[in-house]
């Protein structure tokens, strides 16, 4: 029966399907002898064309899934089968899935998490009238939440999906889904060994995108008929579920057996693929257990970071990261080894799997996230069990996703597609607790964003260019200037988003520490030159990069913090923060060989541990009733803490005087976005309320004589009746002093975080946006800085 298998009509199809699924109901050994036969059945039905993946004609592909849906429904019509499964379907969520540009509903009101969706026939069903909800476009996909209470409150669910009692649904008939069982853990191998024959890895790292799209278009019609499996509705997921989730399947069909050569081939090609999904490989490990070691623990930050750095030809170094340098130095290049200290070692590892659910989450990565395994991934979330385990999954993975983002060709595309996942599975907070605890979530994540942005260091010319210990990242690097790292960004800021995580976070001080490593990376990136004699022959457009790195991956997780700062009980959180920020700051200092003063004309926009820490000092004061003199550091400390922001103060009335022209208008952009409405809540304020600390602890005639100086115009302030101004131009000397007089106005009257209540901060802002165009509610709620919110 089994050679002959590939010929059959539909109805000999039918006859063996209802032979066999009524046999699997009698004795053991009967019931053990129809297994037998439907296994030898299919193995010739599902195993892929003598020429591997490649080799398959699209007769071949409709003849095994025409098999399938005959074995499935056991010799019944296929639509009866599809209706009797549809009856027992318990879910109470939608979980419709869909890609971008397509419209769908936010409801702010009924909304726990603000990443929540809604389908049109969701929303409409609903009651949503006189809520705060908006139309909008998807940007990287979405699924509707309906149904889910984790995510909405239940009075906003359809009435489709409000919550059903388990009486409702009647059980599953025994033999319903008993073909099911069998058939689906072959076909989901069938699909997996087509992944395997079909991936061969790139030469100089560059895929063969042409193959990789001649697989997919092969397995388009599997994926599409496990899609239509997941419409079936909750029964069937289920059976699903277990066939992905189990060990003993995977185990039996996977490993390759040596009867068997196109399978050990096929596993062969599997443990080829594998080797590298680690963030290093293991063969390396010793090779930088020496360097890791001298670079001590992690509480030093970046001064003893560099000390374990290695030239990017060292041994030490993941090969992911050798395509990064392109034209580069290498020579001059610095790469960063982390501390043992800081590195999970389930990331580390070459990655193994123990379930179907687990390989086909890898080989969806190597792929790139091609869109239609995306859709059957997201269609099965609706099973709790399902959405569970596929969640651990995706944390397993997250190293390997970073690997292959930052060599993927099509970065955007992808990132879009990782977000449409990741999104649905860190919006759940009681999710993303359990993956925190169970999983280590926060420690991968950060270890993932540290081993990213180490790939992209370069030594910093801040300060003492030639003995600089700091570095920072180069803005000039595709994974900068392509926001390559936005996913898993977004995804930090989504789970941070949560209580319950971001409460986790702020009492880990050895996470806090870590995290302070990678926000010292941006501290002082985008360094600029004034340029004394030339105009520059080409204007770096570097930073666009800069602000949207500092925006994206330092401030937008701190305000992600200070949300759960707010009450006098996190008291503590404040601290541990503010505590390790000034650490931080201090071995930054340490690392540029900080003097009394700047180097003159050099200016970085990037100071975000300053504004950390003028953060949180703030919600300290304004929100948690702490005393300020408690978490200020010494005069000395304040002096050098006041001496960088006042050096962007002095930068921009120099800039407006016209005195750094020769730079071109690329620093006339970087003076206007540090104040412009977007960017100004997380870069100029904080550094105007630290100058404010700063003025009000430091002796006053210091702190005036600092300003003066920075400013260049002492020599101004003479009583005598003539002057002369070593440092500026007669052209410009009007200008810089309007700019010092300015910026003391600027101090003595902005009151922002001096007082001022998150009432009058929010009016304040709401006026200035309307001033500007009218605006609606949803738009106005999107363009309000974060605090206020």
């Amino acid at each position: 029966m089994a050679g002959a298998a590939g010929g059959s009509s539909a109805q000999e199809k039918r006859a063996t399907a209802s032979r066999l699924k009524a046999a699997l109901s009698l004795s053991a050994d009967e019931s053990e002898a129809a297994a037998g036969e439907l296994r030898a059945l299919l193995e010739t039905v599902l195993s892929p064309p003598s020429g591997g993946a490649g080799g398959g004609g699209g007769e071949s592909v409709s003849e095994a899934l025409a098999w399938c849906r005959c074995l499935l429904a056991g010799g019944e019509p296929w639509d009866s089968f599809v209706q009797a499964v549809r009856a027992y379907d318990p879910a109470t969520l939608c979980g419709l899935v869909w890609t971008a540009n397509f419209v769908a509903y936010r409801c702010r009101t009924c909304g726990i998490s603000p990443c929540m969706s809604l389908c049109a026939e969701c929303f409409h069903q609903g009651e949503h009238a006189g809520h705060d909800y908006n139309m909008f476009r998807s940007q990287a996909g979405g699924a509707c939440d309906c149904g889910d209470g984790n995510v909405m409150r239940e009075a906003g669910f359809c009435k489709r999906h409000r919550i059903k009692s388990s009486s409702e649904v009647p059980s599953v008939p025994k033999d319903l889904l008993i073909m099911s069982e069998l058939v689906l853990p072959q076909f989901i191998f069938c699909l997996i060994q087509y992944l395997r024959e079909g991936y061969d890895e790139p030469v100089l790292d560059v895929p063969s995108e042409k193959d990789l799209h001649k697989v997919l278009q092969i397995l388009e019609s599997h994926i599409s008929f496990l899609e239509d499996l997941t419409k079936m509705g909750g029964a069937m997921r289920s059976v699903l579920t277990q066939v992905l989730t189990n060990q003993q399947f995977y185990k039996d069909l996977s490993s390759g057996g040596a009867e068997n050569a196109c399978a050990k081939k096929s596993h062969e090609k599997y443990l080829v693929a594998l080797k590298g999904s680690g963030l290093t490989f293991p063969e390396d490990k010793a090779a930088c257990g020496g360097q890791e070691q001298a670079a001590g623990g992690a509480s030093s930050s970046v001064v003893q970071g560099f000390a374990g750095a290695t030239p990017a030809s060292g041994q030490g170094d993941s090969s992911d990261e050798e395509d990064q340098d392109g034209g580069q130095d290498v020579g001059k290049r610095k790469r960063v080894k982390l501390s043992s200290s800081t590195k999970d070692q389930s990331i580390m590892d070459v990655l193994k799997h123990k379930c179907f659910l687990e390989e086909l989450l890898f080989w969806t990565i190597k792929y790139e996230f091609p869109q239609k395994m995306v859709t059957f991934l997201l269609n099965m979330l609706p099973d709790q069990d399902y959405k569970i385990a596929f969640t651990k999954t995706f944390v397993q993975h997250y190293a390997f996703i970073m690997k292959t983002l930052k060599k993927s060709h099509e970065s955007d595309t992808m990132s879009n597609r990782i977000v449409h996942i990741s999104v649905q599975l860190f919006s759940n907070e009681e999710l993303a607790r359990q993956v925190t605890e169970e999983c280590q979530l926060l420690d991968i994540m950060v270890t993932v964003l540290l081993y990213m942005m180490e790939s992209c260091l370069i030594k910093s010319e801040l300060q003492d260019e030639e003995n600089s210990l700091h570095v920072v990242v180069n803005c000039g690097e595709a994974l900068l200037k392509n926001n390559t790292y936005w996913p898993l960004v977004s995804d930090f800021i989504n789970i941070l988003s949560h209580q319950s995580v971001a409460k986790k976070f702020l009492e880990d001080h050895r996470l806090l520490v870590t995290w302070m490593n990678f926000v010292s990376f941006f501290q002082g990136m985008n360094l600029n030159k004034r340029e004394l004699n030339e105009h520059v022959e080409f204007e770096s457009q570097t930073y666009y990069a800069a602000f949207a790195a500092e925006l994206e991956a330092c401030a937008q997780p701190m305000w992600g913090l200070l949300s759960h700062c707010k009450i006098r009980e996190t008291q503590e959180y404040t601290r541990n923060v503010v505590r390790y920020c000034l650490e931080a700051l201090q071995d930054w200092f340490d690392a540029i060989n900080f003097v009394d003063e700047p180097t003159p004309n050099q200016v970085t926009f990037h100071l975000p541990l300053h504004r950390y820490y003028a953060m949180f000092l703030s919600k300290a004061v304004k929100c948690q009733e702490l005393d300020l003199d408690s978490l200020l550091p010494d005069q000395e400390m304040l002096m050098k803490l006041m001496v960088h922001p006042l050096q962007i103060q002095a930068s921009l009335s120099e800039i407006h005087s016209n005195m750094w022209v020769r730079n071109g208008l690329q620093i006339k952009g970087q003076a206007m976005t540090y104040v412009q409405s977007h960017f100004c809540n997380s870069m100029i304020d904080p550094d105007i309320y630290l100058l404010q600390v700063c003025a009000s602890r430091l002796d006053p005639d210091y702190f005036i004589s600092s300003v003066f100086e920075r400013f260049k115009v002492v020599d101004l302030l003479t009583m005598a009746s003539q002057h002369q101004n070593t440092v500026l131009d007669s052209e410009h000397e009007r200008s810089m002093l309007e700019g010092a007089l300015t910026f003391l106005v600027i101090l003595l009257s902005l009151r922002l975080h001096l007082g001022m209540t998150d009432d009058e901060i929010l009016r304040a802002e709401m006026v200035a946006q309307l001033c500007m165009n009218d605006r609606t509610h949803s738009s106005l709620l999107d363009l309000i800085s974060l605090e206020c919110c």
